[in-house]
Formats: C-alpha cells, structure tokens, sequence
C-alpha cells in the first residue's frame, strides 16, 4: 500500500482540481464518501484470510491449519476505494475552503460606502495603477489606488469609498483568484489618508506623569509590530534593496533586476513587456520555483566548481533560504523556495522516486493549507510545473548541452530552463500566451543569464551601502547582461512578426 502513496496524493490533488471547475454539492461529496467508505468496510471484512479447521498432515498426525489468502481481485478493489476516497476528500477540502468566509464581513456591505482603519499587508504597483492589501476589523480589502503615493507593507492607512464585489474580466474567475488570500471586497480609487499608530497607555511612568506608546495592534489578525516584526523589518530591507538598484541602474534596467531578483518589475515600457510576453520570458519577471530553481541550480554548479559537493549543496540550500528572506518572505516566495529546495534534492540524490515524492507531499500540503492554490495561483502552478521538469529531465538535458561551458554553470543553468520551460509551455500555452516555435530558444538565451544579473545586481545593490561608485562598477555586469536580455527578446519578438 505504500508504493500507492504517490497515487493517493495524485487523487487528492485531482479531486481538487475537478472542483475548481465544478460545483458540486457537498451533500453529494458526503454521499459518495460514505458509499465509498461503506464499500472498503465490506471489501475489509469479505477478503481477509478466512481459517479453516485443521485436516490431516501426511508427516504427523495433528492437523496443519490453512488460510485462504486475500483474492488479488480484492486488493484492485481496495486500493481503487482509497483512491476514489482520496479524490471525495479533495473535492471536501476545496468546497469547504470556498465557503469559509465566516471571518470576513465586508462582503454584507456591498454597494455601501465605508471608512475603514487596516494595516497594508501587501503592495503591487502595475502599469495605470497600484493594487493594496488591507487588513481591517472586517476583513481584508483589496484597494486599487493610484501609483502615488506609494504606501509599503505596515502602514497603517484610512480608506473611504464604495464597497464593490469583485468582477470577473476576460473569463478569469477574479473572485475565486481573491478568495485565495481570504479577499472578497474591494474599493476602487478610494480617499486615502495616513493614519499613525494609535497611543496607548505606557506601563512606565517617567517625569512629567505617564508616556504615551505606540499601540502595537491595528486590524484583524495582523500586529503589524508585533507579530510581524521580522517581516516589516525584512520588507524595510527589501525597499531599501530597491532604491540602491535604482540609484546605480538605468531604467528600464533597474526595473528589470528588480523584477528578477525580487518579482517586482515596477514599470516598464509596454513595448518591452509587450516583448516579454510574445517571447513567454514573462515568467522570469514573476516571483516562482521557476526563477528560485535556476538560482539554485546556478549556485550548486558555482560552488561545486571550488568546494567539494556536499558543501556546494550546502551552501546553495543557504542562498535559496537568503533570496526567500530578501523578497519578504511573503507566502508565494516560501512556496517558491520549497519547490526549488525539492530541485536540488534531485541533482544531490540523482534518483527521481525520492524526489518525485517530495514534490507531490509538498504540493498535497500547500493545496490542503489553500487548495484555491491549484487553480488560481499561477506562481504555483509554475513552481510545480518547473521543479518537475528539473527532476525528470535537467539531467538528460545537460548532456544534451555539452557545446555550453561548464564555467560558472552556464551549462546546468541552459539545461534547467530548458527542462524547466517544456513543462511550463502547456501552462503559458493554456493562459493564452502567445507561443511559437522560437519559445525555447528564446527561454534559453535568456534564462541562462538570469543568475548571473541576479548575482551582480545583489552584489551591487549590497555596495551601495559602501560606497555608490562600487556598486555601480559591480551593477555594470547585470547593465551589460540584462542589455543582452532585452536585444533578444525584440530580436526574437521581430521573428515572430
């Protein structure tokens, strides 16, 4: 039975999927669950070893006792009633998720206007506009909000304006893509205001009577200095991060280097998105396993090249860890790190059972926590898909490549994105993006410099705080590479015209 573990998570994986796109009852869930449940009973009991009565040794005379050994019939039909069980427990966990929405209220003000206090728990600048997450007494907000002023994760802010039920646009579920971080309301270009920390009595009494502290809580669930000290001040580093690259990159450079090195690509020129996007290198710019795993490859192969192996895996397990602390920690990085940790535990080990199997526990687990994951997080979906093809083909691939160095793992880096990007094209192909035949050359070209500007524009950016000149003489590196990113991408955008 253990051999059909993989199997088992499989289902369970399925079931949710199935019931991402259909609504099912859960009075039917519950119905088949029992049958199923119901029939394992009546397999357990109906081909268990039934003893017979003694009969007659030809050697002595005792009786010898017989047993009749389970039918394997019976043992297809047991595991068969697991695996249908594993698919209605899927099916239960998604459709329980999707109606857990006691904790939220904002969702019964619908069409009213409000003035709500809540701490920003997330921030993303787009191209016409900045999307910010809330978190109030009433539920978490989604408020989509000019780009200036830019507001930071921690801040406390005011916001009045219409409470407005997320639309779908363009045949995406919108709503269920919210519903994953708990968002079931909105305000669209609300009045902003900057709230400070609430006063709250001091314990300690100085001269002059009793001092005055800032409150530590403000919104449900969230203390922002509190209970989230460590990410404020991981979010503070982050933000300074991206201010030394801006002062020592040009753009759209800098942007760019932001976007590899922590998935924020700022705002860029629509033509250069534009060609991003026609190219599917896109994906490069998007916090997932994907850029995290040929971090990681490119580390186990730099290390490797001067320390003994062991040490190198060591050490590139210590980046992946570094990098995920560097981008906020958020949840979408942590995935993402996991993903690319299970990466490198195929390259150690050089088996696909042990790996595979940790791939698929992770994802069972990250589903069962959110199961809106499978669906509606596509930086999950390409973590996966990446870490996958990294077990099954990376090898395979870079004797495929032996016309690219090994210096500085060039060569396992061009294998990884290639491997990587065979997976992730059904995904790209199935969201719509445009795909041609130049898809992997492109990904590859381009890719394959991606660890090598991560690395110099970290370095550079660390520089800064010596001294602005060194950073930006180190910052010349990623200048030069990331310039040789986008002549390919319009290089190969001009082909597909």
């Amino acid at each position: 039975m253990a051999k059909l573990t993989p199997y088992f998570l499989v289902a369970f994986l399925a079931g949710v999927g199935i019931r991402s796109f259909f609504n099912v009852p859960e009075k039917w869930i519950f119905g088949f669950l029992g049958l199923a449940i119901g029939f394992l009973i009546i397999l357990f009991f109906s081909t268990r070893p039934i003893p017979h009565p003694p009969t007659p040794s030809p050697s002595q005379g005792e009786g010898e006792r017989k047993e009749t050994p389970v039918s394997f019939l019976g043992v297809r039909f047991v595991s068969a009633s697991f695996l249908l069980i594993f698919f209605l427990l899927g099916m239960l966990r998604f459709s329980i998720f999707e109606n857990n929405i006691v904790d939220d209220r904002l969702h019964n003000y619908y069409g009213q206007t409000m003035t709500l206090q809540g701490t920003v728990i997330s921030s993303e600048t787009q191209q016409n506009s900045s999307r910010l997450v809330l978190e109030t007494d009433f539920g978490r907000l989604l408020v989509v909000s000019r780009i200036y002023p830019q507001y930071k994760y921690g801040e406390k802010l005011e916001v009045a304006g219409e409470i407005l039920e997320p639309e779908n646009y363009a045949g995406f579920d919108t709503k269920q893509y919210l519903a994953k971080s708990g968002i079931y309301s909105q305000m669209v270009f609300p009045e902003i205001k900057e709230r400070p920390y609430p006063l709250t009595p001091s314990p300690y009494e100085g001269e002059g009577g009793k001092k005055e502290i800032p409150s530590l809580s403000w919104g449900r669930g969230v203390l922002a200095l509190t209970k989230n000290k460590v990410l404020v001040s991981l979010f503070r580093v982050r933000e300074k991060f991206e201010a030394n690259l801006k002062n020592i990159l040009p753009e759209p450079h800098a942007s760019l280097a932001n976007g590899m090195l922590l998935g924020e690509e700022g705002v860029l020129p629509e033509n250069l998105l534009d060609a991003f996007r026609k190219t599917s290198t896109i994906h490069i710019l998007v916090l997932s396993g994907y850029n995290i795993t040929i971090v990681g490859t490119f580390l186990l192969a730099f290390f490797g090249f001067i320390l003994p192996y062991a040490f190198a895996w060591v050490l590139s397990i210590f980046g992946i860890i570094l990098f995920t602390l560097m981008t906020g920690a958020e949840p979408a990085a942590v995935r993402a790190a996991i993903m690319a940790v299970i990466g490198l535990l195929a390259l150690r080990s050089g088996r696909l059972r042990a790996p595979l199997l940790s791939l698929l526990f992770a994802a069972a687990l990250m589903v069962f926590i959110n199961p809106m994951y499978l669906r509606f997080d596509r930086g999950f979906q390409l973590s996966f898909a990446a870490t996958l093809g990294l077990i099954l083909l990376a090898s395979r691939f870079q004797k495929a490549f032996w016309f690219f160095p090994k210096l500085l793992g060039v060569r396992e880096a061009a294998a990884a994105s290639a491997a990587a990007q065979l997976f992730v094209l059904p995904l790209l192909i199935f969201w719509g993006n445009p795909v041609s035949i130049f898809t992997l050359p492109a990904n590859i070209l381009v890719v394959t410099a991606v660890p090598a500007v991560m690395f110099f524009s970290f370095l550079g950016s660390m520089a800064v705080f010596l001294s602005r000149a060194l950073g930006a003489a180190l910052a010349s590196a990623s200048y030069i590479l990331i310039t040789y990113q986008i002549y390919v991408v319009e290089f190969f955008t001009k082909l597909n015209i």
